[in-house]
This record gives structure tokens, C-alpha cells and sequence, in this order.
């Protein structure tokens, strides 16, 4: 039978660096999730293809795509870095199957509510734990640099993501928020544009998503100020400057301005948002799922209950996700 090649000089990293560079579309992208320059992709990329005698990817096509090889070892490379970090993970193991570290990104809205909340609960499942907040763009660049080991966001920003575990965690409407004493209907309609409308960022996916709706609705509305801060956004209409569009998790983690507020449901055109949690696939083993449970418990128990006290028309739209 014919010998295969001697692959002596093959690392861990090297596989790291051809995996990341496939699933990533290209050697520039590659080379930023991974902080290395070009250059140094290419050349590990170029020594990998020579210790395997095959080319891994057609250079001849932009952007480049996999060969035969490439498709291969990219299906066969994925598994041995899921089981090399699984190996790992079960070394750094203490009793009750403690992490040696967590990070989790989620939204500013989701990580004032559930960050503290969800230590408190699980401090005992990771020695070390790291919760950070951002919008998308800065989320994704963590998870896909592997900054994060779980990512909290919108159903939408995630939907084609391929290799991860994913579990819905809650699903909530947008709500219209008015200053006490507010002297117009409090209903969404063009007569709106008589108050100034509070926007949130486009930079933000709250901001993203109800533009999209006011615009398939055709309202519009004056651009005048805009927030990424949720905190920022509630206070500014709490101290009388205007109107908003948010949602109750938005409201719930800035205490006392629900009692400053006027919160209304939108009966024409409402519209929801779907967080999400993931995790690559296998790489945590159960602590995603049990994650996952608590969060879901934080608002169920601890959440939705002061919620519906102040807002009891709320009960029938927000709901915890289901397996």
C-alpha cells in the first residue's frame, strides 16, 4: 500500500489557521479574526498545502474557494479542533465539571438584566468568567475571534450561522414609550411628527429594526437625536424631550423610569425581537445548555414577574424560549 506523506512538522495552530481561513471566505478576513497579518496566513497556508503535497485552495477564482483537498481536511480539520478543545476543556475541569474560563457577549440590554443575575446563579460553573456588552458588529468580532464562547443577539443576525448550538431565549415586543402627561393620542401614526421621535442608532439592531418597520408602515418621522445607550434613550423621553420606540427588557434594566413613563403597545404593525444564544457546537459540553436554562429562569422568575406588576398587558406578548 502506498505511504501516505510524512506530516513531522504539522501544528495545531497551522490547522487553526487553514480552518479559520476557509470558514471566513478568504485570507484578509482570515488573517483579522485570527490578529495575524496576510502575509504570515498566506505563508502558514502555503506550508500547510506543502506538507500535504496538495493544493487546498484556487487561487485562479476570486475570492478564493476550496479544492477537493481543502474540502476534505476542512471537514476533518473542524472535528479535530472541536475535539482538541473538548480534551482541553475536560483537563481544565474541576468537580462538578467547573470551566476554567466563560466569556459570553450579549446586548446592553440583555447584559445589565442577566450579567449579574447569571454570575449570582452559576458563579461555581467557571473559575473564571468575562460578560461583556456591544452592539452586533463588536459581538460577532468576538465570537468569530473566539474572544467569547457564547454570543446572546437577535435570532436574525445569526440565522445562517452554521456550526454552533443555538437556544432561543426570550422572545419580546417592541412598545412605544411616551413622557408622563404626553399631550398627544399615544397611538403610532403620522401625527407622531408633530413630537420629536427618540431614535436609537443605527448602529444598534433595535435602531435597524424599527426603521425597517416605520418604513415598511411609511411613516416618517424628523431626525433629531439618536442613542446607542438603551439607559440613555429611556431617560431622554423619561425627562419629557420626546417619544420612542424600545422594548420591555430595554426599560426593565434602567431602574425607576418605568414609573416616569407612559409604556403603550403598537396596535397597528407590531413587530417582536427573538434573542438568541450560541455557542460552537460541542465546544462547551453541557455548560451551553445549562447556560441557557438559566438565563431563561433569571426571566422568568426574576424578570417577567416585576414586569407584568408594572405592565400587566405585557404577560400575554413576552415569553421564555422552548427546547
Amino acid at each position: 500500500m502506498k505511504q501516505g506523506k510524512q506530516l513531522g512538522s504539522f501544528e495545531f495552530r497551522t490547522l487553526q489557521v487553514f480552518v479559520t481561513t476557509a470558514e471566513q471566505g478568504g485570507m484578509t478576513r482570515g488573517a483579522e479574526v485570527l490578529g495575524m497579518t496576510q502575509s504570515g496566513v498566506s505563508q502558514t497556508i502555503a506550508a500547510l498545502e506543502e506538507a500535504v503535497g496538495k493544493q487546498l485552495f484556487d487561487r485562479t477564482v476570486r475570492p478564493i474557494v476550496l479544492t477537493s483537498a481543502g474540502q476534505a481536511l476542512l471537514s476533518r480539520g473542524k472535528k479535530i479542533l472541536a475535539d482538541v478543545q473538548q480534551a482541553y476543556l475536560e483537563a481544565a475541569e474541576e468537580e462538578y465539571l467547573q470551566l476554567a474560563q466563560l466569556s459570553i457577549t450579549m446586548p446592553e440590554s440583555l447584559a445589565n438584566v442577566l450579567g449579574p443575575r447569571l454570575y449570582h446563579r452559576a458563579s461555581d460553573m467557571a473559575r473564571s468568567w468575562r460578560i461583556s456588552n456591544g452592539l452586533f458588529p463588536d459581538q460577532q468580532a468576538r465570537f468569530n475571534s473566539h474572544a467569547a464562547d457564547i454570543m446572546i443577539t437577535e435570532e436574525s443576525h445569526v440565522s445562517g450561522t452554521i456550526g454552533v448550538e443555538r437556544y432561543t431565549i426570550l422572545s419580546e415586543p417592541y412598545v412605544l414609550i411616551f413622557p408622563k402627561g404626553f399631550p398627544m393620542e399615544m397611538e403610532l401614526g403620522e401625527h407622531l411628527a408633530g413630537s420629536n421621535f427618540i431614535r436609537f442608532s443605527m448602529r444598534s439592531s433595535v435602531g435597524r429594526k424599527t426603521e425597517a418597520q416605520l418604513n415598511r408602515l411609511q411613516f416618517k418621522f424628523p431626525e433629531r437625536i439618536e442613542f446607542d445607550s438603551v439607559s440613555g434613550h429611556s431617560q431622554a423621553v423619561a425627562n419629557g424631550d420626546g417619544w420612542g420606540i424600545t422594548t420591555p427588557l430595554c426599560l426593565f434594566q434602567t431602574p425607576g423610569v418605568i414609573e416616569r413613563l407612559e409604556v403603550k403597545p403598537i396596535s397597528r404593525g407590531s413587530f417582536f425581537r427573538r434573542m438568541t444564544l450560541i455557542a460552537r457546537d460541542g465546544m462547551l459540553g453541557p455548560a451551553t445548555r445549562n447556560i441557557t436554562q438559566e438565563c431563561r429562569d433569571i426571566l422568568e422568575r426574576e424578570v417577567f414577574p416585576e414586569l407584568f406588576a408594572d405592565l400587566p398587558w405585557l404577560e400575554s406578548l413576552m415569553s421564555v424560549g422552548e427546547d
